[in-house]
């Protein structure tokens, strides 16, 4: 009996020591368990640290903010639209619009033969021009004929050709073998004032004088109309297509220049007739020559 207490303390010791050793076993596996849990803790806070500052530089906007932002812009100062009044018509323009529904016209002028559309126009002249050693690119004529210039009012060029429109100056193109040859002539030469230059000059200007039928040239009744102006322009217009058919410059009653233009005919003119054609181009009704 006296070794029961011994036993009962060596239980206990034995006891004790279980206990402690439950205690350190637990707590390496909770240390464990804490060293496994850091790399996702880790990772979760990498994960959440975005979304925060996201969520930091979106934060939603208040009330006021919205009120703030959603305030409509300043308008512009609208300005008072201001036009011009509107040009008065003058008495010229009842001439412009009967000649805005002519598609072409031919006319004669100091004997030659004028063919116009927009702006161009073929002149047929009434004596052929010579040339003295005229040279197209590597080619030299010692003489050279024209008898056609084609005038583009737009480009400023007149080109010339031997196109032989008399039977004398045909032959004498078909010998030297000048057709289709483009020589380059002077353009000041061959620009003339038109009919419808005078009518487009005048337009915006009112005449200090506006008479009806007061003369007749080549039996058409015509409009006679002044400008006071140094010189005196009068001008004498055709009131069914609106053309000048003469025109006067005067200092008092010195007539100081005339333009007249004859046999006026409208609506005749083709876009062929104002272009060069070879004699391959021409239809056998139609010839270069007469």
């Amino acid at each position: 009996m006296k070794y029961i207490p011994i036993i009962v303390a060596i239980l206990l010791i034995l006891a004790a020591c279980a206990q402690e050793e439950k205690k350190d076993i637990k707590a390496n596996e909770t240390a464990e368990q804490l060293k496994a849990a850091e790399p996702a803790a880790a990772e979760q806070k990498n994960a959440t640290e975005p979304a925060k500052e996201a969520n930091e530089t979106e934060q939603p906007k208040t009330e006021q903010q919205e009120i703030e932002t959603e305030q409509p812009e300043a308008k512009e100062e609208v300005k008072e639209e201001t036009t011009s009044p509107a040009q008065t018509r003058t008495r010229m323009y009842r001439f412009l619009d009967k000649f805005a529904k002519v598609t072409g016209y031919d006319f004669i002028y100091k004997g030659d033969h004028y063919y116009t559309k927009g702006t161009k126009y073929k002149i047929i002249l009434s004596a052929p021009q010579t040339v003295s050693k005229a040279k197209f690119g590597d080619v030299e004529k010692n003489l050279y004929y024209y008898d056609t210039i084609y005038v583009d009012k737009t480009a400023k060029t007149a080109i010339a050709y031997c196109e032989g429109h008399t039977a004398q100056l045909n032959k004498q193109c078909a010998q030297l073998e000048l057709y289709d040859l483009a020589y380059p002539a002077p353009y000041d030469d061959y620009s003339i004032l038109l009919p419808e230059d005078w009518l487009l000059t005048y337009l915006d200007r009112e005449p200090s004088l506006l008479e009806e039928n007061k003369y007749y040239i080549e039996g058409r009744a015509t409009v006679f109309v002044r400008f006071n102006e140094t010189p005196e322009i009068e001008l004498s217009i055709d009131p069914g297509n609106g053309l000048v058919l003469r025109a006067d410059e005067k200092k008092g009653n010195q007539l100081l220049a005339r333009y007249s233009y004859e046999q006026v005919t409208t609506d005749k003119v083709r876009d062929v007739d104002i272009m060069h054609r070879s004699k391959s181009e021409i239809p056998s009704d139609e010839t270069f020559y007469r």
